[in-house]
């Protein structure tokens, strides 16, 4: 039996179940993003007051921390200002959260243990998991882009960004994936791949307010700041975009190599036992409230 046996059909479950969670937050993100821009380009119509804004940010450490660098005052770069990198690490939530719930949460309760009794490959729950979540990143980028380029601003720089926040997705989909091979509990494998992202974010701030008119070298070894490296309306590089689905080939690989060998139920890393006896605090009554 091949390893990717059943995928399809585990798919269209997993399309299923998500059938209400995944438009939603599609609609949220492409929503957010088309209101902000729409909402940049009245507030600041003309040259010198985007001027303003992008010193404004890039002459405060914490804004530069938080959001990024301004790398060009047009409408386009200041319009995506806060939507690239918080928007990039909330399309990363998504995409870790949307592989977990199918993998490892699955698991944990059981109910892949009932669907592997049928025609089902050993990866093949894994790869459903991993479409999934990856598609649904790559219809946000999609949309995103049209919702950007409804608004008027470049078309070029639309898609960039739409392509920077699919790409983010997509490597983020990576980590989940593995973190559901590491660990043998679903809130385990969302709390590694969170920290991974924080880890991430803070790679991406430190570089960012370190550096002069560019990115610190931190930045550089961070998804969230290779997203942000896009550029979209200033001067787009394309190239970066190879870095994250890189890191996703690289990261994905490892998951399926771990998913191929490990018995059902169990991770890289067994769990441990808990205490013998339970801390003097919880004697008392109090202590357990």
């Amino acid at each position: 039996m091949s390893a990717l046996a059943g995928t399809g059909s585990l798919l269209r479950l997993a399309l299923r179940r998500d059938r209400i969670l995944a438009p939603a937050w599609i609609a949220v993100f492409v929503l957010m993003v088309t209101y902000a821009a729409a909402a940049s380009i009245e507030l600041y119509p003309t040259l010198h007051s985007r001027v303003t804004a992008a010193q404004g940010v890039n002459g405060t450490a914490a804004l530069v921390a938080l959001y990024g660098r301004v790398y060009e005052p047009t409408i386009g770069a200041i319009s995506i200002m806060k939507m690239g990198g918080i928007g990039g690490a909330l399309i990363a939530v998504l995409a870790f959260m949307l592989v977990v719930r199918h993998t490892r949460a699955e698991e944990e309760s059981g109910r892949l243990e009932l669907v592997s009794a049928a025609v089902v490959g050993r990866t093949a729950p894994l790869t459903a998991a991993v479409l999934t979540a990856a598609g649904t990143t790559l219809v946000i980028g999609v949309l995103a882009a049209a919702g950007l380029t409804s608004t008027g601003l470049p078309a070029r720089g639309s898609v960039a960004f739409g392509l920077a926040w699919a790409a983010t997705g997509i490597a983020f989909t990576a980590v989940g994936a593995l973190a559901a091979q590491l660990t043998t509990g679903g809130r385990a494998a969302v709390g590694i791949s969170a920290a991974f992202l924080g880890l991430a974010y803070l790679l991406r701030a430190a570089g960012d307010t370190t550096g002069t008119d560019d990115a610190g070298w931190l930045s550089w070894l961070s998804p969230i700041g290779w997203s942000q490296q896009v550029r979209p309306y200033a001067h787009e590089r394309w190239g970066v975009l190879l870095l994250l689905l890189v890191f996703a080939v690289v990261v994905g690989a490892a998951a399926y190599a771990i998913a191929a060998r490990r018995d059902l139920g169990a991770g890289v890393w067994a769990d441990r036992p808990g205490a013998d006896t339970a801390a003097p605090y919880l004697s008392s009554t109090l202590g357990p409230a």
